[in-house]
């Protein structure tokens, strides 16, 4: 008892006491059981994550921001990429949830698609949704205003005198149709007439924008600009347009979203919509450990969005003068 209260820095042990337990046990070079801790706390002191592509620098930067977090409590974390795979993702969380004491997670599923999830909230499970969310979970979220990424970099792309506007859309999941939305506003917005031929399906990694452009040029009839639902999808788009021919931010102006870490390093550094992206992981890590280590009454679940703004270089054809810092606001609903 004496040695389980020393190594667990229990308040009733004095000083000199706890220093010669510790002492011995670097000596014998002891290791706390973990599982068997875990058994007597009920707690694995683990977080779980779970990212559609971990390859995408936006969310490693949005696990780096968990990590900081994480690693202040004290608290270890499991990763899992999904590869955009929906089954995966379920099979990963069934498999994280045995071992961890909540989880963050990127859905890869359609917004009215949580099913699997409520039936897990409901049998205790503890998750924080980040960037991609889920209709009717009731469960805390952190996200950037994806409506508003997708007005304002369209509506970047009206400003710069730019009518026959079309867009690179997304996958299934929630950020695919709440940008389409935002591009549809900016354009009813300006009076400019939605035309569905100029929105084209694809998904959110770099081969996919690439493919999707390949057979736009091969169609013809091509847009003066495009707005892509990510900054993959747009730089998969670009590299399309230079082996074609195309002058990007001259010929066709490319605006994506997310600001990807070596965008403004490209030929053609690439205008973006950005956010503070690691604020997403460590506000979703700060609320996952609020519901882990929370006693009480349960309180509504917090709704964080993150505020976007844009950030100009030349594939849209802004040119240096329209450059512009990336600082981004946070709002909390309730």
């Amino acid at each position: 008892m004496t040695v389980s209260r020393a190594i667990n820095n229990h308040p009733e042990i004095n000083a000199e006491t706890r220093q010669r337990v510790l002492a011995v046990a670097r000596r014998m070079k002891y290791q706390p059981n973990q599982h068997a801790r875990a058994l007597i706390t009920n707690r694995s002191n683990l977080l779980g994550m779970v990212a559609p592509d971990l390859m995408h620098s936006y969310f490693a930067e949005i696990l780096r921001g968990v990590e900081s977090v994480a690693r202040a409590a004290n608290l270890r974390i499991l990763v899992c990429n999904t590869y955009e795979d929906a089954d995966n993702e379920i099979a990963e969380v069934e498999a994280l949830r045995q071992r961890t004491d909540g989880l963050i997670v990127a859905s890869s599923l359609s917004p009215e698609q949580g099913q699997a999830y409520r039936k897990l909230i409901k049998d205790g499970l503890k998750l924080v949704l980040v960037d991609r969310l889920l209709e009717n979970l009731g469960c805390p979220t952190v996200s950037a205003d994806n409506v508003q990424v997708g007005l304002i970099a369209t509506e970047h792309l009206i400003s710069l005198g730019y009518r026959r506007i079309g867009h690179l859309r997304g996958a299934s999941a929630s950020v695919a149709g709440e940008r389409l939305e935002g591009y549809r506003r900016a354009l009813a917005k300006h009076k400019l007439r939605f035309d569905k031929s100029l929105v084209r399906e694809c998904g959110f990694i770099e081969d996919q924008g690439y493919e999707a452009m390949r057979a736009w040029i091969a169609e013809g009839d091509l847009p003066e600009a495009v707005f892509a639902v990510n900054d993959p999808v747009a730089i998969g788009a670009v590299r399309a347009l230079t082996e074609a021919g195309y002058r990007v931010g001259h010929d066709v102006a490319v605006v994506g979203a997310g600001n990807i870490h070596y965008g403004d390093m490209l030929s053609v550094p690439l205008t973006t919509v950005a956010w503070p992206t690691a604020e997403i992981g460590s506000r979703a890590a700060r609320l996952l450990i609020e519901m882990i280590e929370g006693s009480g009454a349960p309180r509504p679940p917090q709704n964080v969005v993150l505020t976007p703004e844009l950030v100009a270089r030349r594939s849209s054809g802004a040119g240096a003068k329209g450059l512009k810092s990336t600082t981004a606001r946070a709002r909390t609903s309730k």
